[in-house]
């Protein structure tokens, strides 16, 4: 069915911003609404495409509109703000959400389901208590360092050498010192468990999924990436090549140019810093063991690694792995190595 009407949405907890359009882009109401109010104008246009920005409830609301057959299109909130006119309000926002949508060049959010949303919460749970067991850490560290306690880096270490400080009567540690630290590493064990019990549901849900077990299967990925690597990219659908899934979370390097004379930089760093946290370290463990290999990926690797710094290989192996893995989100199909290249 052609779409004759387009509606935008500026979406809030309450309050929602909602214009119509017609066929020939123009605005026909533009007006702010209760979600109830604005069922009523969705279920008023069922030939309708409705563009969002995506934010907070954009995928709620996106699995309720496609729920009634209509299109919809998720606007990244960087590229929506570019399309604003004026100052910055209700009104104008709606208007560069629909501006930004109808451009031929952009790219849109896909809209998650339940078990991506799923997923992504497990991931947000995780990240957000490891962050918190570092911040738990550091503290420790500082508040140590004040009696002349020093610990040595890294978490197990912590775990081990904390408790034998408290327990040494020669340092300088008072007893109102050893209660905080206590309590501190209390903390930091309870964020332990937190994070534990996380990464077995992460684990859990993505046993259950065939889209996973397959990216499992890549050198590099495991559950944690692989869930992600779900929840960002979906059926893969979004992107045209893999490309565009590695330039979406900063994989590519960014350039300038001028007067037809282009210059490539370092990475644009765009996108999900999460995921790109993830796919590196990944890539990073697989040059680690590299070892005497002579699959098709150790060989590429070994061939990049003689004429690259390390590091330029990882964020190369990075990008391949993202590639490959839109591939087999695209397809459906099972991981296939590649082959090593015979010299002739």
């Amino acid at each position: 069915m052609k779409k004759l009407t387009t509606i935008a949405i500026d979406l809030a907890k309450k309050v929602f911003q909602v214009a119509v359009y017609n066929k020939y882009g123009n605005q026909k109401s533009n007006k702010a609404m209760n979600a109830t109010q604005m069922m009523e104008v969705i279920h008023q246009h069922p030939e309708a495409q409705i563009c969002m920005e995506a934010c907070g409830s954009a995928h709620y609301w996106g699995r309720r509109f496609e729920a009634l057959e209509h299109d919809v299109y998720l606007v990244p909130a960087h590229l929506a703000a570019q399309y604003r006119r004026g100052n910055k309000n209700d009104l104008n926002d709606v208007d560069g959400i629909y501006e930004a949508a109808k451009r031929p060049k952009t790219y849109f959010v896909s809209v998650r389901t339940l078990e991506q949303q799923d997923l992504a919460v497990q991931h947000k749970l995780r990240h957000g208590y490891v962050n918190q067991r570092t911040q738990a850490a550091n503290r420790i560290r500082g508040f140590a360092r004040e009696y002349g306690v020093n610990f040595s880096w890294g978490i197990h270490r912590l775990r081990h050498e904390v408790p034998d400080a408290l327990e040494d009567a020669d340092n300088e540690l008072t007893p109102s010192g050893r209660s905080s630290l206590r309590e501190l590493l209390d903390q930091l064990l309870a964020l332990d468990r937190l994070i534990e019990a996380a990464t077995r549901e992460i684990k859990r849900m993505g046993k259950l999924i065939k889209a996973c077990q397959e990216l499992v299967k890549i050198p590099g990925i495991g559950w944690i990436t692989a869930t992600m690597l779900y929840v960002r990219f979906g059926n893969g659908a979004a992107f045209r090549c893999g490309r565009d899934a590695s330039a979406s979370i900063g994989l590519v390097p960014a350039h300038q140019g001028s007067g037809g004379y282009n210059r490539l930089g370092k990475i644009s760093k765009r996108g999900d810093k999460y995921l790109r946290w993830l796919i590196i370290h990944g890539a990073r463990a697989v040059i680690n063991n590299l070892r005497d290999k002579q699959d098709g990926l150790s060989c590429w690797i070994r061939n990049q690694l003689a004429h690259k710094h390390p590091n330029n290989t990882t964020v190369a192996l990075a990008n391949k792995l993202v590639r490959m893995a839109l591939a087999i989100l695209k397809s459906g199909e099972s991981y296939r190595a590649p082959v090593a290249q015979v010299a002739p």
